[in-house]
């Protein structure tokens, strides 16, 4: 019988391509993913690996164990799911990963619903601003649910092993200076002479701002970036440019600035919620799921 972490293990080297990446995500030395890779050649019987450079190449072997391994992962959360459901009480610790906006502007309220149905679910919460970084800790099990986003002007990849569920699409906004502008959508291209200001580390973000203002027929002149959209909309304010944010960053701040629809192109930003395949059903993280959908809904009603 073959050993469900070493399979994993194979798994996750054949998305990353490095024994160190591998560790990496796995939360294990190098030397120990290189140790439980060989003893599972040894109990396939059959080489898995051949080294290419500084990358590791997958045998046909190989490819064959990793084509199963995701559907059997998925069982083995499809049967602890299975089994948790016959317990009469939601009860346990769970941990959410969720970006800064939606940890601001749906997670508090979804804990709360949860806290007040469930006494005996724990939950946790633990900032992630990059969706790869959220994706990667769900895997390897260090999350239990996790909060993503993508842009519609950017391809969505599908992950193996993990399932996603739209909660909401927000537009994106132009946040500009507050003046005597009438009120109403406005076309990205007539900003193109704004000086700009981008999100640092939301890399998609930042090129889907610009993709967006190719697209209007300009470049952007982008001289300020952060992190913070606390900082994005004080620079706004001072006058010093215009940005492109959700509209979910706006929740609980107080700001003087004036958002603006984009009337082309369109542009949004779609937040989902991600689980292990074969998770959803577990009680604790149905329980999660549903209180997401409620805020969702609520956000979306403008309640």
């Amino acid at each position: 019988m073959l050993e469900v972490r070493r399979l994993r293990l194979l798994w996750e080297l054949s998305r990353h391509g490095t024994i160190a990446a591998t560790a990496r995500v796995c939360s294990l030395t190098p030397s120990a993913v290189s140790q439980q890779l060989a003893l599972l050649e040894r109990e396939v019987g059959s080489p898995l690996l051949l080294r290419d450079g500084r990358r590791l190449v997958l045998t046909e072997a190989a490819r064959v164990l990793v084509e199963h391994t995701e559907q059997v992962l998925a069982d083995l959360e499809a049967a602890e799911a299975g089994v948790a459901e016959l317990s009469s009480t939601v009860q346990g610790v769970l941990t959410i990963a969720a970006f800064p906006t939606a940890a601001r502007a749906l997670v508090p309220a979804a804990i709360a619903r949860c806290r007040a149905e469930h006494p005996g679910l724990r939950l946790r919460l633990t900032e992630q601003g990059q969706v790869a970084g959220a994706i990667d800790a769900l895997k390897a099990g260090d999350v239990d649910v996790a909060l993503v986003y993508s842009y519609n002007l950017l391809p969505r990849v599908r992950v193996p092993g993990v399932t996603t569920e739209k909660l909401l699409t927000e537009p994106l906004l132009a946040a500009l200076p507050a003046s005597g502008r009438p009120d109403g959508p406005i076309a990205l291209g007539e900003l193109a002479e704004h000086q700009w200001i981008a999100a640092q580390r939301d890399d998609d973000l930042r090129v889907m701002l610009e993709r967006a203002c190719g697209l209007a027929g300009f470049a952007p002149a982008l001289d300020f970036t952060s992190s913070d959209y606390t900082v994005i909309f004080a620079l706004v304010e001072a006058g010093l440019g215009v940005s492109l944010v959700p509209r979910l960053a706006l929740e609980s701040m107080s700001t003087r600035i004036q958002l603006r629809e984009i009337a082309e192109p369109a542009l949004s930003r779609t937040i989902s919620v991600a689980v292990r395949a074969g998770s959803s059903r577990n009680p604790p993280i149905a329980a999660v799921l549903a209180a997401l959908r409620t805020v969702a809904a609520e956000i979306v009603r403008g309640e």
